[in-house]
């Protein structure tokens, strides 16, 4: 068996327990039990009596607390989903003209001296960094079909 026995299942993020319903009635109780001492006590020795009215306040802004915070924020906790994209570098030499497009390497900027040239040995420059539109992604991917 699991070692949650007697919890409830979490929902959004809140855990509502057996434990957690004992605390608050518990301290729900002592809370009534200071008020009533202290409306009790406050005509014979007011001090005392303004101790137990602090500590009845205490308890039930505790309540609250525990309360507001194990309810959920929003009903559907949402993911942020990133889509991967592929990004390709165009690269030109500026000799003979030559353009070849590869994928992205990290380090990569516009008018970067990258690579030599496999036609005239001069030295290639970024001139472009862009990425592969979807329509050109699902032409791709139905050209396999």
């Amino acid at each position: 068996m699991s070692g949650n026995q007697g919890s409830t299942a979490p929902a959004a993020g809140m855990t509502a327990s057996w434990v957690a319903y004992a605390a608050i009635l518990i301290v729900g109780l002592l809370s009534l039990f200071s008020l009533y001492m202290g409306f009790l006590n406050y005509a014979v020795n007011t001090d005392i009596a303004l101790v137990y009215l602090f500590i009845g306040a205490a308890g039930f802004a505790a309540i609250g607390y525990m309360l507001f915070r194990g309810k959920p924020t929003t009903a559907k906790t949402e993911t942020l989903v990133v889509k991967k994209v592929e990004v390709f570098t165009t690269l030109e030499c500026p000799k003979c003209q030559q353009k070849r497009v590869r994928d992205f390497k990290r380090g990569d900027y516009v008018y970067k001296d990258d690579e030599p040239c496999t036609r005239c040995d001069g030295m290639m420059i970024i001139t472009k960094i862009s990425r592969k539109k979807e329509e050109e992604k699902k032409k791709d991917e139905s050209s396999w079909l």
